[in-house]
């Protein structure tokens, strides 16, 4: 059987579709094997949300054809089949679409064109969907873990002990919001407080980060070369989860900063859709490590398109 998942985010939506067959599904989720697919289409669905409050005509366009093509990719690979009536994935949108004043209204007629069933999902549901997906190693187990996921428009953390979520909240502070100038800083604030707070009550904790800046950042830092950094979401192979050191990042974010964009596309090897959101993505991440007094950031191999096809498995079982 096969399963698959479309991420609709404020800066790109993307299609993974599993094969369920496969050994340790579960262990491989971010590895694209012969019988999988994986696309991933540059939307900036944010950049109009937070600069006009609305998704705007083009992107709805655009929207609506990538995911008319992911449709047709779930028919070729047997996740959908109108014979008889078979739809094995879950398509959700986050941050941009619940934001914006007409976010609701374009995902019901793209879904309409496209013939999919596509949700606008709330924080809470966005962050539970991200950790879903983390097994901590057994000598974790009784650790307290902050989940951090940094996206252009929002920023989800979640505290988990044992498995149970002791909290979970969507602070409106993202990379978009910021490359626009509409970055709240009450909210920004607030943010620091609740994780300040955490950190008094719950210390010793481990930071687990996700988002596409902070797995750039793993794979770079790493790997060691720009070009192997590049591919971080291409999923020809597995991202590979690891530990980031906090001094490290904080000296690419540095570097970072005194660059323009294309040079920032030119020094590391990213194209300009990524390298935009890059530096005050981290700095998001670094204020919270700062907030923690954490020396080093664990960056796993999940995200909201694990988390739904983990899900679907288990039902399926």
């Amino acid at each position: 059987m096969k399963i698959a998942a479309i991420d609709i985010g404020s800066n790109a939506l993307r299609l993974l579709i599993k094969d369920t067959a496969q050994p340790d599904f579960l262990d491989t989720l971010d590895i694209v094997g012969k019988n999988d697919y994986y696309e991933r289409v540059p939307l900036k669905s944010g950049m109009d949300v937070f600069a006009k409050g609305e998704i705007l005509p083009q992107t709805k366009l655009k929207l609506t054809l990538a995911l008319q093509h992911f449709a047709k990719k779930m028919e070729e690979h047997g996740v959908i089949t109108h014979e008889h009536d078979i739809k094995n994935y879950r398509a959700v949108a986050t941050s941009a679409y619940r934001d914006a004043k007409n976010g609701r209204e374009v995902i019901e007629a793209a879904g309409k064109e496209s013939g999919l069933h596509i949700e606008v999902i709330s924080g809470d549901e966005e962050a539970r969907l991200t950790h879903l997906s983390f097994i901590p190693p057994k000598q974790w187990a009784k650790d307290y873990f902050l989940f951090v996921d940094v996206g252009g428009g929002s920023t989800e953390i979640s505290l988990l002990h044992e498995g149970n979520l002791l909290y979970g909240h969507s602070f409106q502070v993202g990379s978009m919001r910021y490359l626009c100038g509409k970055q709240d800083e009450a909210e920004v604030q607030a943010l620091d407080a609740k994780v300040a707070d955490i950190f008094r009550q719950h210390a010793p904790l481990h930071y687990i980060a996700t988002g596409g800046c902070v797995k750039f950042m793993n794979n770079y830092l790493n790997q060691g070369t720009p070009s192997t950094a590049a591919g971080v979401d291409s999923h020809s192979s597995k991202d590979n989860g690891g530990l980031v050191e906090v001094s490290r990042m904080q000296a690419v974010y540095q570097d970072l900063k005194k660059k323009t964009v294309s040079q920032i596309v030119d020094d590391y090897n990213l194209p300009a859709e990524r390298a935009d959101i890059l530096t005050p993505a981290a700095s998001i991440f670094l204020r919270i490590a700062k907030g923690l007094e954490m020396d080093e950031i664990i960056v796993p191999a999940i995200g909201v398109r694990n988390g739904i096809l983990t899900e679907l498995y288990l039902k399926a079982q």
